[in-house]
């Protein structure tokens, strides 16, 4: 499912319980539509002898595995650190979408494999059922999209954006009924289901690379190295910053390791409040981890 780019949505997850916990029951209500709803769809497929029908149902299907997926990494990842975990349970997120992605681009090719097949030997559909099976799907991701829309970050922005995906997914399903009602052109089914297919694909793409990033520990993309030495650099009795790396704990939670050289003259106290005011300022910027090793000038 989840195709989505989240450049810049920075939300801390500064999880207050409360607000994890309505996320959870709304994720499970999606879940619960989604996959009683692919369900329908499978069903719907066979009967209508639609493709396109049976791409939206992998759709579904694949959002219903990534709502499971999510509804688990949103409570892991209220756990806390512990001795194997140290970084605690954020990162099953990341690979939740990882597995997810996986599993829609399998899906999709057996899908673009049928329609290829159906193009050589069109097969007669039902289009008073697709119709039908359309505008139910309109009107069910369309609750679930409006439900989603309360919730924040990373997975529950992806999932909106993927519902009201769905949504124009299901109006093309219905133009093309329509017009099967008049006219035998079967094949635009098997078209409208390689784009289907197609947008599916992209979206994984988009997805998995992200997810990439972030298993190779690229430095963050909504942070900017140079901007962060300039900052730091102002604080008082900072001669110097280096050594800044950094990678993601998942999409909204960052770590960050710095070198800071300070006056050699500078007692312990003074160097203590200087880190709080270091970390502060980055905590600020979603760094949840940090680590500061200080240097004195007469040093290295």
């Amino acid at each position: 499912m989840h195709n989505h780019h989240h450049h810049g949505h920075a939300h801390g997850h500064h999880h207050h319980h409360g607000h994890s916990h309505s996320n959870q029951k709304n994720i499970l209500l999606a879940f619960g539509l989604n996959a009683s709803f692919a369900v329908i769809e499978f069903v719907g497929g066979y009967l209508t002898n639609s493709v396109a029908i049976y791409s939206d149902a992998l759709h579904d299907l694949g959002d219903s595995l990534a709502l499971l997926f999510a509804y688990f990494a949103e409570k892991l990842s209220l756990k806390k650190a512990d001795n194997q975990y140290t970084f605690g349970y954020r990162r099953f997120s990341v690979l939740a979408a990882l597995i997810n992605g996986l599993i829609l681009l399998v899906g999709s090719v057996f899908i673009i494999s049928e329609a290829i097949q159906r193009f050589q030997n069109p097969e007669p559909i039902h289009a008073p059922g697709v119709l039908g099976l359309a505008f139910l799907g309109i009107a069910v991701n369309g609750f679930a999209a409006y439900r989603m829309s309360k919730n924040s970050g990373m997975n529950s922005q992806m999932i909106k954006l993927h519902l009201l995906e769905d949504i124009l997914g299901w109006c093309a399903v219905l133009v093309v009924s329509i017009v099967l009602l008049f006219k035998p052109w079967y094949f635009l089914d098997s078209v409208l289901s390689v784009l289907i297919a197609f947008m599916i694909i992209s979206g994984v793409i988009r997805n998995l690379r992200n997810v990439t990033k972030i298993f190779l520990q690229a430095f963050p993309d909504t942070l900017n190295r140079e901007d962060l030495i300039k900052d730091l650099m102002k604080i008082k009795h900072v001669v110097d910053v280096h050594f800044l790396q950094g990678w993601s704990v998942d999409e909204s939670s960052f770590n960050l390791t710095l070198h800071v050289k300070v006056d050699s003259e500078l007692r312990m106290k003074e160097v203590d409040s200087l880190r709080v005011e270091i970390q502060a300022y980055l905590k600020n910027k979603h760094v949840v981890y940090s680590t500061i090793q200080f240097e004195g000038t007469d040093c290295c």
